[in-house]
């Protein structure tokens, strides 16, 4: 299995495979168990949030995704799924924040930015853009977005090649 050498440097390589990324995330987590608070970082806690849709998305549908682009298309599945059945009280909530930590997962590793914490909550800046993700999974997930995933994303990686 690859191993994540980035403690020292807090960047988490998007790229290096869900099994190398869990076990990653699972070495800071024993970590910061152990004292070691200063690894608990915003990326981090996205990381966490990102491989919980990833795991949910296979017990729940059958459904795997990654960290390709490619899987923007069974990321959609997934939430086509959940706004056809979604309880919209308790379950929903974290549910669209950890559908807008794997989006931002995706964007980070094939377009770039970075998570930062604002006011408004996490978002991934890119060129000097701060992109709500978990705002665009709420939406979605509510029928109230006028995009699809793979619309949304093919938007935001439209502003990386101008």
């Amino acid at each position: 299995m690859k191993r994540l050498e980035t403690e020292s440097g807090r960047r988490i390589n998007y790229n290096s495979g869900i099994p190398a990324l869990e076990d990653y995330y699972y070495r800071q987590y024993e970590l910061i168990k152990k004292g070691s608070d200063d690894l608990a970082t915003l990326e981090l806690v996205m990381l966490g949030s990102a491989l919980d849709f990833i795991s949910f998305a296979k017990k729940s549908f059958g459904i795997t995704l990654g960290s390709e682009d490619k899987y923007i298309t069974s990321y959609d599945e997934v939430l086509d799924a959940l706004s056809r059945g979604i309880i919209k009280e308790n379950v929903y909530d974290n549910i669209a924040k950890n559908a807008g930590a794997y989006l931002g997962f995706l964007i980070i590793a094939n377009i770039g930015g970075e998570w930062i914490d604002t006011e408004s909550g996490p978002a991934v800046k890119i060129l000097g853009r701060e992109i709500y993700t978990a705002d665009f999974a709420e939406k979605r997930l509510m029928s109230e977005s006028g995009l699809n995933a793979a619309e949304y994303y093919n938007t935001v990686k439209a502003l990386k090649q101008r």
